[in-house]
C-alpha cells in the first residue's frame, strides 16, 4: 500500500494527542477529515 507523506504526518499527530479531536485542532483540519486521513491510512 502507498501511504501519503500526510497520512503519516496525521497519524501521528493523533498518536501523540491520543485524541482525534485535539489532533485535528493542531492541525486545523476538521475532525471527520483526520477520521478520513486515518481510515485510508
Amino acid at each position: 500500500m502507498n501511504y501519503t507523506l500526510h497520512q503519516l504526518f496525521v497519524f501521528v499527530k493523533v498518536v501523540e494527542t491520543a485524541s482525534v479531536t485535539k489532533a485535528s485542532e493542531e492541525l486545523h483540519m476538521t475532525q471527520p477529515a483526520v477520521s478520513i486521513q486515518l481510515k485510508n491510512f
